[in-house]
């Protein structure tokens, strides 16, 4: 009886070590690794792009582009219709991808770099396909800008572009509702201040408006 205890506890302590060493042989998890910081390429930001290949009438094939960012296994890039407020959302692991289009269309896109859990997003570009009949476009998106003055207001920019160079003025709403306050009505101001509540969740939304009643929105949330 005793030698068979004796045997079991043996057996039970190989079967122990052996687990041990199993593990010991796994490569450690890295957790350490970040991404780094990467750039859109093509198409270029508020321009008409006159790259890409022909599908017919209505089509064209224009290839998008970026830089790689350090230890990301696939990215993410958004491209959205301005007219119809639609997004096109596909998964790489490269770092150019060609995309059929409609001609003579406002398009914003942006990336995202992707390593597990870890995510970095790029800058958002705009841009217009070409192969348009178009006599006048409409503003690109102004771009947002929100700093923290630390003094219970922040510093709120933004600055639009226009193919025409005919952008005349924006309307500027904020607030933490559902319902955003109009602040400045046809302004052409490109920056403001407000006050705030830390830690409240706020938006932003400017219109860009040109001289041929084209119009362009542009929207952003911040909380400091």
């Amino acid at each position: 009886m005793r030698l068979a205890i004796k045997l079991i506890l043996v057996g039970l302590l190989f079967t122990a070590c052996g687990g041990k060493d199993d593990n010991k042989n796994d490569p450690p998890e890295d957790t350490e690794k970040e991404l780094g910081a990467f750039n859109l390429e093509f198409p270029e930001n508020n321009l008409i792009c006159t790259e890409g290949e022909d599908n017919g009438t209505d089509g064209v094939s224009i290839e998008f582009q970026w830089s790689g960012s350090t230890n990301a296994t696939s990215y993410e890039i958004k491209i959205t219709n301005q007219e119809t407020n639609s997004t096109d959302t596909r998964t790489v692991t490269t770092t150019s991808l060609a995309v059929g289009l409609p001609k003579g269309t406002q398009f914003s896109w942006a990336v995202t770099a992707i390593l597990g859990s870890k995510t970095l997003d790029s800058d958002s570009w705009n841009f217009y396909s070409e192969g348009t009949s178009t006599e006048n476009f409409a503003p690109f998106p102004a771009e947002i800008s929100v700093s923290d003055n630390g003094n219970g207001t922040v510093s709120v920019s933004w600055v639009g572009e226009d193919l025409d160079d005919d952008l005349e003025n924006y309307d500027v709403y904020i607030g933490s509702g559902e319902t955003l306050e109009l602040i400045l009505e046809n302004t052409t101001l490109l920056n403001t201040t407000y006050n705030i509540t830390a830690g409240q969740q706020y938006a932003i939304k400017v219109i860009s408006k040109d001289s041929n009643n084209n119009s362009s929105t542009s929207e952003t949330s911040f909380s400091f």
